[in-house]
């Protein structure tokens, strides 16, 4: 029987056994963050949504490998760096690429059509300064901030001290505001 309020340790430990209902639960309750952070990581969509599907054939296939008394979200995001630095590895990168979906129409109390320009515009400047960062401070600023993992989940993921992620992020951050201070001065 499926409860929404079983951990994902006790999922993973259903999976193990070749639970699929329990890996079906899985996937949905971990799919909008995952496919975000790879989205970010790689920028191109329909790559993301092929890599989304390696990670969660890769946790089926590694099922029985993961360890019950870790993260289970920092094993599954520690599967999807591993696919996105192969992805890095390719000769041909992809162009990172964080343009959202087409805008909605406008509701009363929305922002004005020039508070949305300026609020894209900074989106894209964002955007453009989390894809010029090195591959390991982009994946520490994306799950931390996009996917709210905390130091020592990304720790876990990446296989590196807290103190390393949390200098990755300082770092990530002041290459950030370095690139983004003259831009917003300009808008």
């Amino acid at each position: 029987m499926e409860h929404p309020t079983e951990t994902d340790q006790t999922l993973m430990d259903r999976v193990a056994g070749g639970d699929r209902r329990a890996f079906d639960l899985l996937i949905r309750r971990h799919a909008n963050g995952l496919l975000t952070f790879i989205h970010r990581m790689i920028g191109d969509r329909h790559r993301a949504e092929e890599l989304f599907q390696e990670v969660f054939l890769a946790v089926w296939l590694q099922r029985r490998s993961y360890w019950l008394e870790h993260s289970f979200r920092s094993w599954l995001y520690g599967i999807a760096m591993n696919k996105c630095r192969a992805e890095f590895r390719k000769p041909h990168p992809v162009a990172i690429d964080f343009q959202a979906d087409p805008p909605l129409p406008l509701l009363a109390g929305d922002p004005t059509p020039a508070e949305t320009a300026l609020a894209s515009e900074r989106a894209v400047h964002v955007a453009r300064a989390v894809a010029a960062l090195p591959d390991q401070q982009r994946m520490v600023v994306v799950l931390r901030i996009w996917n709210g993992l905390s130091y020592g989940e990304i720790a876990e993921a990446m296989k590196k001290t807290q103190g390393t992620v949390r200098s990755h992020m300082f770092h990530a951050l002041a290459s950030m505001r370095r690139y983004l201070e003259p831009r917003m001065r300009e808008g």
